[in-house]
């Protein structure tokens, strides 16, 4: 089943992307949280590469704070939809080192989120 979520691209050490999925109530509570989250990150310091709201066409384990460079175990390989926040992106696993990422809304990122087969 789809559910609405928001995710974030972030660049991280060596300039690895970073992905992360976090359920939303609905498209426009996705909307405000992305607003609130953007502004949070870039105040501490972080660089996001993309954003966007839409349905997963996966789901993983719910996002937790604080974990490790060795915790970014799973690889996906991510597309973002259009310029604006909400118009969605799709990702899917790919295994380490065979992702290609050859358009500029493309991108190969590591996650601390794993699928949990629902």
């Amino acid at each position: 089943m789809l559910e609405t979520a928001l995710l974030i691209l972030s660049i991280g050490t060596g300039d690895t992307v970073q992905m992360s999925l976090a359920r939303t109530d609905s498209p426009a509570a996705c909307l405000e949280r992305a607003d609130a989250l953007a502004e949070v990150l870039t105040s501490a310091g972080y660089t996001i590469a993309g954003m966007r709201c839409g349905e997963s066409p996966l789901a993983l384990t719910p996002y937790e704070h604080g974990h490790d460079e060795g915790d970014l175990r799973w690889h996906y390989h991510v597309t973002l939809k259009g310029s604006d926040t909400g118009d969605g992106f799709t990702f899917e696993p790919v295994a380490e080192g065979t992702c290609e990422a050859v358009a500029t809304n493309e991108f190969c990122a590591v996650s601390a989120q794993q699928p949990t087969g629902e």
